[in-house]
C-alpha cells in the first residue's frame, strides 16, 4: 500500500487529467441511458406472467389501455366524442355501450347491469386501447390529445395514465432532488470539517464518481426507474463516509508536523483497511441483490455496487490529489470545530452501559412487528401519486362505475361452443364484472365472415381467441387474487395447458411469490457476506456478531414503524432498504470498533471507549446525518409513492443505525470486553500490553 500511496502523491497531474476526462465522458453518456418503467419485465422467465406476455405480444401486441369518464353527456354526444377519440393517432380502439348492445332501443329494455357498466346518470364510461404499449411516447401523446378533446371535467385513468405520470414525475424530480440535497450535505460537511473548503473537495470527489457511474449505465440495455431515481443520491450519501474518513486521517497526520505529502501517504496507508472494509460491506449488501430471482434486484445491486467501487477508487486516487493541490487554500480557510465534542457523550454512554439491557428488550417485539407488516407488491403501489389529478380521476371513476381491473384470457381459435361455455363460466366467478369476447358481442351461430371486421380483429388472432375478463376489484387485493386463481382454474379445466391468463393482478401475484422467497435469500446472503468481511477485517469471532446484531436491531426497529402506524409498505422498498441499511450503516459500527480496539491496546475499556467516541463520534454523526437528510428529502419531495417510501425508510434507518451505534454498541463493547479480547486475534496481544490494571 505504501507503493500505491507514493504513486498517487507522485503522479497528481496524471490522475487529475484521467478523472476529468472520465467525468466528461460520463456526462456525455448520461443522456444515452435507457430507463424501464415496466416492473413485470424483471420477473423470471419461468413465471406464468412472463411466458404468457410473450405469447400475447406475438398474437395481439401488448397494447396500452385507459378509461375515460364523461359527465353530463347525452348518448349522441358520447357517440360523437367516441368517433373523435378513435381518430387520434395512436388509438387502436374505443369501446362503449354501443359495441355491446343496440343503443337505438330504449335503455330500459336493455340488460341493466350491462348498461350501468358504461352509462348511468348521463355519465359515460369508455375503454380505450392504444396501438402501442403503456410506456410508449406515442401513447402519451395520444393521452394528451384525448385530454384536449374531452376537457378538464372528464376523468382519465388506467395503466397508461399511471405510467405516464410516473415517467414525467420521476424524470423531473431526479435532478431536482439531487440539486436540493447537495446544499444540505454541504452545510453538514461544513460542521464536520475544519476548513470552509474541505466540503468542496468532498463534493468534487464523490460528484465525479457519481457522474462516471451514471454515464456507464448506458452499457446496460436499460435500468429501472427506481434505480434511476435513487442511484445518484444513494451513492452520494453512502460513499461520502469514505472521503470524510480519509481527509480526517490526513488532518490528524498533518498535526504531527510532518511534510504534507508524507502526511497524505500515511493517511492513505492508515485508512485503507477501515475505508475498504466499510466499502466492501456496502458492496456486499448490494451484491446480495444479485441472488434475487426478481431481476430488479440485480439492476439496482449492480449499479449501486459499481457506484460504491467507483467512489472508493475516487477517494483513494482523486481525493488525495485534490487535497494536495488545494492544501494552501484548505489551510487559509480553516475554522474552529463546529461540532460539539463527543468525549462527554462517550463518558455518558459508558456510565449508562447497563441501559443496553433495556434496549435489548426491544428485540422480540420489533422483530415480530416488522415481520407482520402489510405489504404491497404491484406497480400501481410503486407508481401511485396520491393527491395528483390522475389519482383523483381514478377515484372519481371508481366512485361512479366501480373498479375496472381487466384480465386477458387466450384460448385456441375455433370451437365457438367451447368458448361460449368458458365465457359463461367466467361470468359466474365472484369478482368478475363482465366478460368481453367475440362470442358475447355477436351471435355464436353466425358465420365469422358475416361479423364486422373490427370486432373480429379485436378478439381474434392467427392462433388465438381473446377474452377480456374485467374484475371489479382493486389490482392488488385478496379478492383479486382469489378471482385470478378461479379464472386460471376454470381456463385449465376447459382448455388444459392450451389456455392462458394475463393481467396486472396476475403479475402482482407472481411478483409476490418471487420476492417473498428473494427476501430470505437476500437477508441471509447480505448478513453472511458482511459477517465474513468483518471476520477477515477484525480477525475476531465475536465482533462480527456484535456489530451485525446492532445494525440488524436498528433495521427491525425501522421496519416495525409502518406496522405500528398501520401503513402498508411496498415490499420491494422494504427488501432493498433492509440490505442497504445493513451494508451502508455497518460502516459506523466498523469505525467506532476500530478506534476502540486501537485505544484498548493502552487504555482500560472505559477509557478506550471514551477516546473512541471522541475521535469516531463526529465522523459517525456526520455520515449518519448526510444519509438521513438524503432519505428524508427523497421521502418528502418525491411524488412517486414507491420512491418516497424508500426515502423515508432509508432516512429513518440511517438515523436509527447511527443512534444504536452511538448508544448501544459502546455499551455492548464495554460489557463484552472480556469476550471480545479472548476471541479477537490482535485483542490477545492488546490485553498483554494493556496490563491487568487496565482490564475492568
Amino acid at each position: 500500500m505504501e507503493r500505491l500511496a507514493s504513486f498517487i502523491v507522485g503522479h497528481k497531474k496524471l490522475i487529475l487529467i484521467v478523472f476529468v476526462v472520465l467525468a466528461v465522458i460520463g456526462a456525455l453518456l448520461m443522456p444515452l441511458v435507457q430507463v424501464n418503467y415496466d416492473m413485470s419485465l424483471y420477473l423470471p422467465e419461468d413465471t406464468a406472467t412472463k411466458r404468457n406476455m410473450e405469447i400475447v405480444e406475438h398474437e395481439f401486441g401488448l397494447a396500452g389501455s385507459a378509461q375515460v369518464m364523461l359527465s353530463n353527456v347525452e348518448i349522441v354526444d358520447v357517440l360523437q366524442l367516441k368517433k373523435t377519440i378513435q381518430q387520434v393517432d395512436g388509438v387502436k380502439s374505443v369501446m362503449w355501450l354501443d359495441d355491446l348492445v343496440d343503443i337505438h332501443q330504449p335503455l330500459e329494455y336493455l340488460d341493466p347491469s350491462t348498461v350501468e357498466n358504461y352509462y348511468k346518470d348521463k355519465t359515460a364510461f369508455l375503454v380505450l386501447e392504444f396501438e402501442e404499449d403503456d410506456y410508449s411516447s406515442r401513447t402519451y401523446q395520444a393521452l394528451d390529445e384525448i385530454r384536449t378533446i374531452v376537457g378538464e371535467d372528464a376523468a382519465i385513468a388506467g395503466s397508461s395514465v399511471i405510467n405516464k405520470v410516473m415517467l414525467q414525475t420521476s424524470d423531473s424530480q431526479t435532478l431536482m432532488l439531487t440539486l436540493a440535497v447537495i446544499p444540505l450535505i454541504l452545510v453538514v460537511l461544513i460542521f464536520a470539517t475544519h476548513s470552509w473548503f474541505e466540503p468542496v473537495i468532498f463534493l468534487m470527489t464523490i460528484g465525479i464518481s457519481v457522474v462516471i457511474n451514471l454515464g456507464t449505465n448506458c452499457f446496460f440495455s436499460n435500468i429501472s426507474f427506481l434505480t434511476n431515481s435513487t442511484a445518484a443520491l444513494l451513492q452520494f450519501a453512502i460513499s461520502m463516509d469514505y472521503a470524510i474518513f480519509l481527509l480526517h486521517r490526513f488532518t490528524r497526520e498533518r498535526k504531527t508536523g510532518i511534510d504534507v505529502e508524507e502526511a497524505m501517504k500515511r493517511a492513505i496507508v492508515g485508512s485503507v483497511r477501515s475505508v475498504t472494509s466499510s466499502a466492501l460491506t456496502t458492496v456486499a449488501g448490494f451484491a446480495a441483490f444479485l441472488f434475487m430471482r426478481y431481476e430488479l434486484g440485480a439492476d439496482l445491486g449492480l449499479i449501486l455496487a459499481k457506484g460504491i467501487v467507483l467512489s472508493l477508487i475516487s477517494v483513494f486516487l482523486l481525493l488525495p490529489v485534490l487535497a494536495l493541490y488545494f492544501d494552501k487554500l484548505i489551510l487559509r480557510t480553516q475554522h474552529r470545530n463546529l461540532l460539539p465534542p463527543f468525549g462527554g457523550w462517550g463518558k455518558w454512554t459508558v456510565k449508562l452501559r447497563y441501559g443496553a439491557v433495556i434496549m435489548l428488550l426491544l428485540v422480540v417485539p420489533v422483530f415480530l412487528a416488522q415481520t407482520s407488516n402489510s405489504f404491497q407488491y404491484g406497480q400501481e403501489a410503486v407508481a401511485a401519486n396520491p393527491g395528483s389529478p390522475s389519482a383523483e380521476d381514478k377515484i372519481r371513476i371508481e366512485e361512479t362505475f366501480g373498479a375496472y381491473n381487466p384480465m386477458m384470457v387466450l384460448v385456441p381459435k375455433g370451437n365457438v361452443a367451447k368458448q361460449a361455455a368458458l365465457a359463461d363460466a367466467l361470468e359466474s366467478i365472484p369478482g368478475v364484472r363482465e366478460v368481453q369476447a367475440l362470442v358475447k358481442v355477436a351471435d355464436p351461430a353466425l358465420p365469422q365472415e358475416m361479423l364486422p371486421s373490427a370486432a373480429v380483429e379485436q378478439f381474434e388472432s392467427e392462433n388465438y381467441s381473446r377474452m377480456v375478463v374485467v374484475l371489479n376489484t382493486a389490482e392488488e387485493s385478496t379478492e383479486a387474487f382469489a378471482a385470478v386463481d378461479a379464472i386460471d382454474a376454470k381456463v385449465s379445466e376447459i382448455y388444459g395447458d392450451e389456455g392462458l391468463v394475463l393481467g396486472s393482478s396476475m403479475s402482482v401475484s407472481d411478483i409476490k411469490t418471487v420476492v417473498d422467497k428473494d427476501y430470505v435469500t437476500v437477508t441471509y446472503v447480505s448478513i453472511g457476506a458482511v459477517l465474513l468481511i468483518l471476520l477477515l477485517a477484525f480477525r475476531s469471532l465475536s465482533l462480527p456478531i456484535i456489530l451485525v446484531f446492532v445494525i440488524e436491531l436498528s433495521i427491525w426497529v425501522n421496519m416495525s414503524v409502518p406496522y405500528f402506524m398501520g401503513d402498508p409498505m411496498n415490499f420491494i422498498g422494504y427488501l432493498i432498504v433492509s440490505a442497504i441499511q445493513l451494508g451502508a450503516t455497518i460502516d459506523y459500527a466498523i469505525l467506532l470498533t476500530d478506534h476502540y480496539l486501537d485505544h484498548r491496546k493502552r487504555l482500560s475499556k472505559k477509557e478506550a471507549m471514551v477516546e473512541a467516541m471522541r475521535q469516531a463520534g463526529p465522523s459517525i454523526f456526520t455520515s449518519c446525518l448526510i444519509l438521513t437528510i438524503a432519505g428524508v428529502l427523497v421521502g418528502t419531495v418525491s411524488q412517486v409513492q414507491g420512491v418516497s417510501q424508500m426515502g423515508w425508510l432509508l432516512g429513518r434507518g440511517a438515523f436509527l443505525s447511527g443512534l444504536f451505534v452511538l448508544i448501544l454498541l459502546p455499551q455492548l463493547l464495554v460489557l463484552l470486553d472480556k469476550v471480545v479480547m479472548k476471541t479477537t486475534f490482535r485483542g490477545k496481544k492488546s490485553r498483554i500490553k494493556a496490563g491487568k490494571e487496565h482490564v475492568g
